[in-house]
């Protein structure tokens, strides 16, 4: 199993026997199974022993219920851990140990495993049950089973609880639908899966913001060392201009440039 642990949910009254020889089959045999049996894991702390449970319970893979009359008799303990698991959406496969007992009345749409026959027949159900939790297969029972839950539930709420207990139902629905596609093409939903995970590496290559247009800079007038346009390429003018301004100079009288050059004196 990945990672998680499995809760043993039993009676000591009349099933301690049998949760300590199920623990140590799970846990010393292959494929090795990490389980949660309250004899080996609760610590003598100052930490309270029913947070310790109610911890154990919320974080694991799995509950297994052990039904035998003292386990399913009315306010036997056991109630309060499988009802718990069922309150964080935990899978709850029921052992049937003891004839005389009777399934809870919320467990009846549970997995049953039969050990009332043979033990090493049971054993290798449980086993299978177990292994099949990981399996696309197991999901998707697990979906149905949370779907059968939220369905009852919703008959018996009150109705300022329906409309949240009806959001998860369309959740758990749509969750259905995904997973019933993984099962019947694998294949196929692998590639979708890794489609999506290329369209989201795609849009995080993208840059948040568009990059603004270049823009060019506006002049009002001809910015400054520019010559006009109407100076530019006209090489022949140019020179008639400055001949002229020449010519114009020599004609000056000679009073008129020596007084010029006498005020620079």
């Amino acid at each position: 199993m990945t990672d998680g642990h499995c809760f043993i949910s039993y009676s000591g009254a009349d099933a301690l026997d049998f949760a300590t020889k199920l623990s140590d089959e799970l846990q010393g045999k292959q494929p090795f199974i990490n389980v949660w049996f309250d004899k080996r894991e609760l610590e003598p702390t100052a930490e309270d022993w029913d947070d310790q449970l109610a911890s154990a319970i919320s974080g694991c893979k799995c509950l297994i219920f052990v039904m035998t009359v003292d386990s399913t008799a009315k306010g036997s303990v056991c109630k309060a851990e499988w009802t718990w698991a069922l309150k964080y959406k935990k899978p709850v496969i029921t052992i049937l140990l003891d004839k005389k007992s009777e399934v809870p009345f919320r467990l009846n749409n549970h997995q049953h495993i039969d050990f009332t026959s043979s033990y090493d027949t049971g054993l290798a159900r449980l086993r299978t049950a177990l292994s099949r939790l990981n399996s696309p297969e197991g999901e998707l029972d697990q979906l149905n089973q949370r779907l059968i839950d939220a369905q009852r539930d919703l008959r018996r709420a009150r109705p300022e609880d329906q409309p949240r207990i009806q959001a998860d139902i369309d959740e758990l629905t749509k969750q259905i639908e995904t997973q019933q596609r993984i099962v019947d093409d694998p294949e196929g939903a692998k590639r979708e899966a890794e489609q999506k995970i290329q369209n989201g590496l795609e849009r995080e290559r993208q840059p948040e913001k568009p990059t603004a247009a270049q823009t060019s800079t506006k002049f009002i007038n001809p910015p400054p060392g520019l010559a006009p346009t109407y100076f530019q390429d006209r090489t022949l003018e140019t020179g008639e201009a400055v001949k002229f301004l020449q010519d114009d100079a020599q004609r000056r009288p000679e009073g008129h440039r020596r007084r010029r050059s006498g005020r620079r004196l």
